[in-house]
């Protein structure tokens, strides 16, 4: 949780309460980790990941009238431009909750 807000650039109380909600919805849960029994870990529920799937196909829809204009050496500057903007800067380990 405290990764999470600080690559979300939110206050850890934020961060709980957007989590809250997102679980309510069935979207995340969340689970002990198994190292360190003081911290909470969030996980993609099965919805969860089909709403980020979902919500994937969306942006690319919508941006692929202005991304379609650029030729393939535009693209690809493009995406490298991009990248350290949509990279996370914090190890991200992904677990699944049977793995906890």
């Amino acid at each position: 949780m405290t990764d999470l807000a600080a690559f979300l650039g939110l206050d850890k109380s934020t961060m709980s309460g957007l989590i809250d909600r997102a679980e309510r919805r069935g979207l995340l849960e969340r689970g002990r980790n198994p190292d360190d029994k003081r911290a909470v870990d969030v996980f993609l529920t099965p919805a969860g990941l089909e709403l980020t799937r979902r919500l994937d196909g969306e942006i690319r829809d919508a941006l692929a009238p202005a991304t379609g204009r650029l030729d393939p050496q535009q693209r690809r500057q493009l995406a490298q431009l991009l990248e350290p903007v949509v990279t996370p800067p914090l190890p991200v380990t992904r677990r699944t909750p049977a793995q906890r």
